[in-house]
């Protein structure tokens, strides 16, 4: 495990199946990647699933079905650390070689993450975002200063209708003076004309990218 091993999450209502093709392209570059299902998804899913976050309840019940929305994210982030602690006493995961990945609902999984634990070497979000939809204190968003020296890429469409690019691209405005010790260990990628599930083309791009930014920074010393 020399080049490291990547925590990966899939999007809302998926399954880590779902991520198939980034944790593939992330095991050919060498790098031990592990997909997890979110909690209430895939082989957990919630039974009543489909009626929490029906269409009808989000518009008739937003605060409440966002609020259901959000402890998911929650639920899922405080599990990272004592998955990272089993992979290392496994002998899968070296504490200075950790990362951490997501798209959508990942992507907002991996901006807690990196807040919860220090070890989260290299970070990337795909269409995921690092401020929460209600307020709440301990979004990501809010703690800009916990994330130097984590190696950070967000990825953002620019007509997202789920996930707007603007918070995305506020909060690397918020990290860019914190990052000024090292500035390249911070990038954001908006795709411009396109909305939340991306072109193919932009969708294999957006894989390329983000195994590259793993290649370049979960590597030893790296902090």
């Amino acid at each position: 495990m020399e080049r490291g091993t990547v925590l990966f999450y899939h999007g809302f209502g998926g399954a880590k199946e779902r991520a198939d093709n980034y944790t593939t392209a992330l095991a050919h570059a060498g790098f031990l990647a592990i997909a997890f299902d979110a909690v209430g998804h895939g082989e957990r899913r919630y039974p009543d699933f489909e009626v929490i976050f029906n269409d009808q309840r989000w518009d008739d019940q937003f605060e409440e079905t966002e609020t259901d929305f959000l402890k998911l994210i929650d639920d899922t982030v405080a599990e990272v650390p004592s998955i990272i602690d089993d992979l290392i006493a496994r002998g899968w995961a070296r504490p200075d070689l950790v990362g951490i990945g997501g798209r959508s609902l990942g992507g907002n999984v991996s901006y807690g993450a990196v807040v919860t634990d220090p070890r989260i070497l290299v970070a990337a979000s795909v269409v995921g975002s690092p401020e929460w939809t209600l307020p709440r204190p301990h979004s990501p968003h809010s703690h800009p200063d916990k994330f130097f020296p984590t190696a950070v890429m967000s990825q953002s469409a620019e007509l997202d209708e789920f996930v707007p690019a603007a918070p995305i691209r506020e909060f690397h405005a918020e990290l860019e003076p914190r990052y000024a010790r090292d500035p390249e260990r911070l990038a954001y990628v908006e795709y411009p004309g396109v909305g939340h599930m991306l072109t193919p083309e932009l969708q294999a791009d957006s894989c390329r990218r983000l195994v590259g930014w793993f290649e370049r920074w979960l590597q030893p010393d790296q902090r």
